[in-house]
């Protein structure tokens, strides 16, 4: 009995002292631990647009969105390597030499990540959220 004390006393939970503290931009110890506040879900890690250098809590949905950017800037960056090879200086300038669904595919992409970031820097990574 005495170890399932010393095990409660010493696991942590997301009180509600210590929750009203989780939001974006808020420090944190542990990468990738998980918390909850209301509906909103966090998780510890790098936060792209507070402190990509520090440890924060961020929305689950930032560190999500984020991952999708990723792959999106991977995909932007194969295609612009492939254009070059072309002559193309720009995915832009591929898309308008290709035209019909190449270039709106080539266009829905470059409006992808620029979407995905405008959301990313105000709403789910935003400080203070």
């Amino acid at each position: 009995m005495a170890t399932f004390g010393l095990f409660l006393a010493t696991t942590s939970y997301a009180t509600s002292a210590n929750a009203a503290t989780v939001k974006n931009g808020v420090s944190c110890t542990k990468t990738g631990s998980k918390t909850k506040v209301g509906s909103k879900g966090y998780v510890c890690g790098y936060n792209p647009y507070i402190t990509p250098t520090k440890r924060t809590w961020m929305l689950t949905n930032c560190k999500l969105s984020n991952d999708l950017l990723v792959q999106l800037k991977e995909a932007e960056e194969n295609m612009l390597i492939q254009a070059n090879i072309f002559g193309y200086k720009t995915l832009t300038d591929l898309g308008n030499a290709l035209g019909g669904q190449e270039q709106k595919d080539v266009n829905e992409l470059v409006k992808s990540i620029t979407d995905s970031e405008a959301v990313m820097k105000n709403t789910f990574c935003k400080k203070g959220k």
